[in-house]
Formats: C-alpha cells, sequence, structure tokens
C-alpha cells in the first residue's frame, strides 16, 4: 500500500499529506502491538481487535478521498450509508487476514532490506541522499514514531510479497488471446423490427382517479425543492474595469509604455517541397530521402521551377497543389528547426535540406514582410481595454482586504460593506442548492447560500473566491420551503408517466408473446420474415462492427444480439430486446463473422494482453482474499460503525 503511495508522491509536503491521509489503513493490524486499552473493538479478526479510533480514522481519510474525487458535489451524506461503513470495516478486514497469513507463511524482509527501502525513499532524501533529521521530521509530522513505522513497511513488504507473486502467476495463452480477440472484434448482421411504444400509448386513457393514486403513492416525486433569493455584493476586476474612463494623457502614456504590445511581427512568405520520411523508416530509407531533398535542391539551384518541383515531389498534400505556398508564416508557427531555418534566410534565398519530424524540406523564403507599429489612433481600442484592465486589477487589489474586514466586522448586514465600499448591493433570483442563474450559476453561491450561517442566522457570508479576480458576500432576501406540489400542477406530468409505463408494459407484453410464438415455430429465416410482416412490422438491417462498438441508441439490442449464440447451418438464431426508450425489439441474428487476430497492430494487441494479464492477476487476487476471509473468524460489532 505504502510503495503504491510512494510512485504517486512528489514533494515531501505532498508526502506528508499522503501519509497523514492513507497510513491508517495500514495500521490497524500494527497498532495492536504498541497500544493498550480497554477500548472497544471495531471488529474482531482471529482474536486480534480492530480499534474502533482506527476504523474512524479510516473513514475520515475515505471522507477526504472522496471531497477531493467529487469537488463542489461532494455530499457528506453519502458517508452516512451502511455500505460506505462496511466498505471500510471490510478494507481494513481483508488487510489483516492477509498480515495474519504473511506472518503465519513466514512471509519477512531484512534488515538490511528494509534499510534499502526507507534509504531509497524520496521523501526521506535531501539532495539525492537519504536524511535521517528529514526522515524524522516528516513521520513527527504524521504523528507516529520511526520504530512504528518501520513495524508498518515490514507489514506491507510482506503482503506485498503474497501480492507480487499471485499477481506475477497470472498469464494468458497465445491461443486464448487470439480466441479473445477475433471474439473482440466480432462483426454480427441482424435484422429487426420495432414494436413501438407510440403505437400503443395512442389508445391508453388514464382516468383522473388512476392520477390521484398515483400523486398519493409517490408524494416524494412531486416535491419542488427549497429555495432562495439572496442580495449580494460583488468585488471583480471586470466590473472595476467597466467603470474606468482613463482620459487622453493616461491613454497616451501607457501607449508609450507599452506600444510594443501593439505591433505587427516581422514574416515572410514561405514556399516548401517536403520529402516526407516515416519514423519508423530505416537508416538506408532515410538517407534514400536526404539523397532525393539534395538533388531536388540541386534541380532548383540549376534554374528549373520550384513551383512545378513542389508539385511533382513535394508530400505536404496541402501545399503541393499550390507549388509549395505556405503563405505568410509568423514565428511560433512552425516547428523549430523549419522555423530557424526560415528566418535566418534573405529574400530569395533557396535552402535545405532541413530536417524536421516530417522529413526533409527545401525553403523558398520569397518576400520579407516587415514589422509593423501601430498608431495610438489604430490601436485606441486594444490600449483603452487593456488599461482598464490594469487600473482594474490594482483596484481590485487595494479593495480585497477591506472587503473581507467588514464582512468580518459587520456580519448582520451587508449593506454596511456595499456602502464603505461605494459596491452596489444586487438581488439574485430564485435559485435552489443544485441550480441557479446569474450569480447562482456558480455552485460555490448556492453552496454558501444554503450553509447554515446564512439561510439559519440570517448572517452576510463569509466572501466567496470566485477564481482569482472575484469575490462574492452574499445575504439571505427570501426563502421558500420545500413544498407538495399541487395535483392541478403535476396531473400532466402524472397522466404522461402512466401512459408511457402501460404503453411499455404492452409493448413487452406483446414482444414476448411474439417471441414465445417464433420460438415454437422454429422458424427459418423466410417464415420469420413473414410473420414479422404478418403483424405489420418493419424489417430493418442492422451491421454491428465490433461488439465495443455498439451505437448507443441500439445498446440493450447489440448486447442481446451478441450473448445470442451462433446460427447453426441452415438454422437461425432469434431473440428479442427491450430498449432504454420501451421500444421493444425481434431479431433473427443473420451472420457472425469473426475478426483476424493476425491483422491486429501489434501495439493493439499487446495493450490488451496486458489488459487481460491484469483482469487475471486481480481476480486471482480477489479470489485468495475471498479465500482467506472465509477461512477467518470475524466478528464486525456493526452497532459501533
Amino acid at each position: 500500500m505504502l510503495t503504491a503511495i510512494k510512485e504517486r508522491a512528489t514533494g515531501w509536503i505532498a508526502w506528508a499529506i499522503v501519509i497523514l491521509i492513507t497510513i491508517p489503513f495500514a495500521l490497524w493490524g500494527i497498532n495492536s502491538y504498541f497500544e493498550g486499552g480497554t477500548e472497544a473493538p471495531a471488529a474482531t479478526v482471529n482474536g486480534r481487535d480492530l480499534p474502533l479510533h482506527v476504523y474512524q480514522d479510516n473513514l475520515q481519510s475515505r471522507t477526504q478521498l472522496l471531497r477531493q474525487e467529487f469537488g463542489d458535489s461532494f455530499d457528506r451524506d453519502m458517508l452516512d450509508t451502511f455500505q460506505v461503513r462496511q466498505q471500510v470495516i471490510d478494507s481494513m478486514i481483508d488487510e489483516t487476514v492477509m498480515e495474519q497469513y504473511a506472518e503465519e507463511s513466514g512471509f519477512r524482509i531484512s534488515d538490511e532490506q528494509l534499510n534499502r527501502i526507507i534509504h531509497a525513499t524520496e521523501i526521506f532524501q535531501r539532495d539525492g541522499k537519504f536524511n535521517t533529521e528529514q526522515y524524522r521530521s516528516i513521520l513527527a509530522a504524521s504523528r507516529y514514531t520511526p520504530q512504528l513505522y518501520e513495524a508498518v513497511e515490514r507489514a506491507t513488504q510482506a503482503t506485498n510479497q503474497i501480492r507480487t507473486g499471485i499477481a506475477g502467476s497470472a498469464f494468458v495463452l497465445p491461443t486464448e488471446l487470439d480466441w479473445l480477440l477475433a471474439t473482440r472484434e466480432q462483426k454480427r448482421e441482424i435484422q429487426y423490427a420495432l414494436l413501438k411504444t407510440g403505437a400503443f400509448a395512442e389508445d391508453i386513457e388514464v382516468t383522473d382517479d388512476e392520477i390521484r393514486g398515483y400523486y398519493d403513492s409517490n408524494a416524494v416525486d412531486f416535491m419542488s425543492e427549497a429555495r432562495i433569493r439572496v442580495s449580494y455584493v460583488e468585488l471583480d476586476v471586470e466590473t472595476l474595469s467597466r467603470d474606468i474612463a482613463p482620459d487622453d494623457r493616461e491613454i497616451a502614456d501607457f501607449y508609450e509604455d507599452t506600444k510594443g504590445k501593439y505591433q505587427t511581427p516581422e514574416s515572410r512568405r514561405v514556399r516548401h517541397i517536403l520529402v516526407g520520411v516515416d519514423e519508423s523508416a530505416s537508416d538506408e530509407e532515410r538517407q534514400s530521402k536526404l539523397n532525393l531533398a539534395r538533388e531536388i535542391l540541386d534541380r532548383v539551384h540549376s534554374g528549373e521551377d520550384f513551383g512545378e518541383l513542389a508539385k511533382e515531389y513535394s508530400d505536404d498534400p496541402g501545399s503541393r497543389n499550390s507549388g509549395g505556398d505556405l503563405g505568410i508564416v509568423a514565428r511560433g508557427q512552425m516547428v523549430k528547426p523549419f522555423e530557424d531555418a526560415v528566418f535566418s534566410m534573405n529574400e530569395g534565398d533557396v535552402e535545405g535540406p532541413v530536417e524536421t519530424q516530417y522529413g526533409y524540406h527545401i525553403i523558398s523564403h520569397s518576400e520579407l514582410v516587415e514589422k509593423q507599429q501601430q498608431t495610438l489612433e489604430e490601436a485606441r481600442g486594444d490600449v483603452i481595454s487593456e488599461l482598464q484592465a490594469v487600473i482594474a486589477e490594482q483596484r481590485f487589489a487595494e479593495l480585497a482586504e477591506p472587503f473581507m474586514n467588514l464582512v468580518f466586522e459587520h456580519p448582520e448586514d451587508i449593506g454596511v460593506l456595499a456602502a464603505e465600499l461605494d459596491l452596489p448591493v444586487r438581488d439574485s433570483d430564485w435559485f435552489t442548492e443544485n441550480a441557479g442563474e446569474g450569480i447562482a450559476n456558480e455552485a460555490k453561491i448556492r453552496s454558501t447560500a444554503f450553509a447554515e450561517d446564512v439561510f439559519v442566522e440570517n448572517l452576510v457570508s463569509q466572501p466567496v473566491e470566485i477564481g482569482f479576480d472575484r469575490i462574492v458576500a452574499i445575504q439571505k432576501l427570501d426563502y421558500e420551503p420545500a413544498a407538495r406540489q399541487s395535483l392541478d400542477d403535476v396531473k400532466d406530468r402524472i397522466e404522461s408517466i402512466l401512459r408511457d409505463e402501460r404503453a411499455r408494459q404492452k409493448a413487452l407484453s406483446l414482444g414476448n408473446e411474439y417471441l414465445f410464438m417464433l420460438q415454437e415455430m422454429e422458424p427459418s429465416s423466410d417464415q420469420w420474415d413473414a410473420f414479422v410482416k404478418e403483424k405489420g412490422l418493419e424489417i430493418q438491417n442492422l451491421t454491428l462492427e465490433k461488439r465495443y462498438e455498439i451505437p448507443f441508441d441500439m445498446m440493450e439490442l447489440g448486447t442481446a444480439v451478441y450473448a445470442s449464440p451462433r446460427p447453426m447451418e441452415a438454422e437461425i438464431t432469434i431473440g428479442g430486446a427491450i430498449l432504454s426508450g420501451g421500444d421493444y425489439a425481434l431479431y433473427k441474428l443473420l451472420s457472425v463473422q469473426n475478426g483476424k487476430h493476425d491483422e491486429i497492430d501489434a501495439l493493439v494487441r499487446d495493450a490488451f494482453a496486458e489488459r487481460l494479464n491484469r483482469s487475471e492477476a486481480a481476480g486471482m487476487l480477489f479470489g485468495f482474499s475471498r479465500w482467506l476471509r472465509d477461512q477467518a473468524e470475524v466478528v464486525v460489532y456493526e452497532d459501533r460503525l
């Protein structure tokens, strides 16, 4: 576990944080050797107690990891489910039984190996060498001793020997890989016919009593969300800049100070002839291409037309037909070797061959376009915008600290903040905790509005920083609690729900009935066609090129088709599938063509083999872990979790 962490952590601060978050997962077994007391355990494994406080630390670590993963959308309520708590205690139990097995089986590392591992750990090094002071400092910051860390590392390395050994024994036979690749690339052709829910929905009647019954039975589905309106004061660079009107002297001075920004850079009109070279080309092929490029250059110098030679020899399809013309080229637009050559040439020069990753270039510099300075009048609009932004950023920096202080000093009234800083108080539209417009489009604003200090205590919020140049404070203006929507408001919606449900049921029922009839008939292909047409359904053709590229709108049908057995000679395979939209598809499988494993790119093949090996290794590790767990005597105290 710690080994995996080491592979990802960089920087000693990051390491300290990672240790603080993740080290408890390796401590429950070791801890029992260092701590006494009579604390109630969270679980017992083969007589060893797993301390409750370690379980709680692990749950907190899971909280932090989930918070990092989900960001603003993190909901702490997701931890208040027994499933999450069970996952945490299960991880502790699995690690403990693995550790106990390692102890009983004699897996261990020597003092020399442990010393080598610790000394090679980058976080404990300064200038590339192990540093004892840094080692002790980082461990102290994580609140545990070198002895405890070394015990944890011993246990981790011992269990890693087991995991590595099991994972290393996983393999996939070449014949198995060939078969899986051929199956993965398999193409299947079908004909299908749809029983569409829309055809049933038109004839379905929904009564008022049914609507009322659904409404009463599904009250939670017809609750409007609590919503809120807030007053807010916003300090942001963009708004500040709009109110800034610099005078002519300020504009002129700023232009003089920054006039280099208002230039058209020097550029050149360029043509080229590319003799392309594939990245995998041999040395002999590269030499042959270079010789060709030199020959073309000699012909240009001998007076032959550059454009005609480009049309005949250039491997650049974008410029070949236009005589190699690349147009006007400025710095930063071409790969460096090409650019360096172009901007070292004089007007009228032809040089080469210049090598890039694309091959060898013959370059013609046909026209120099000097850089040009815009006048103040030409650049005036851009100058004013730049100046407004600079002044606004200065103003923002001046006001940010007073903004923070005023919120702290006057939490009861947002108007004080606005008056002191001469900023307007604005009112938002209604918004919920999950959606809003305008200022409430920001998730941070919504979560702040429903926080206790704003929502319950009606105080001015702590400043909300949005990006680097925007600060907002809000205060509750109005609130509407969650309430049940009236039947009149949702009547049409309920009617549509009931009609759709019944249409789906009819499509499914009739589809299954047709499928049963066909299966009883054991039809030929022609009989299937006749049956489907007799039922008034339209036959459609579909080719599924690969099982991992099924069209999204046909996912359920494609999954069913690929699960169907290959039809025997002179027989057909038939089936049915309910689609996500509710339509029912009857199908017959026409043909199955395996992919050709020997035509698959070697890189794709190797990557697929690696994935299979990893999957096989994971399965073996999981199976071994389950076996250990089954042999263990485990007691989980669920009421303490």
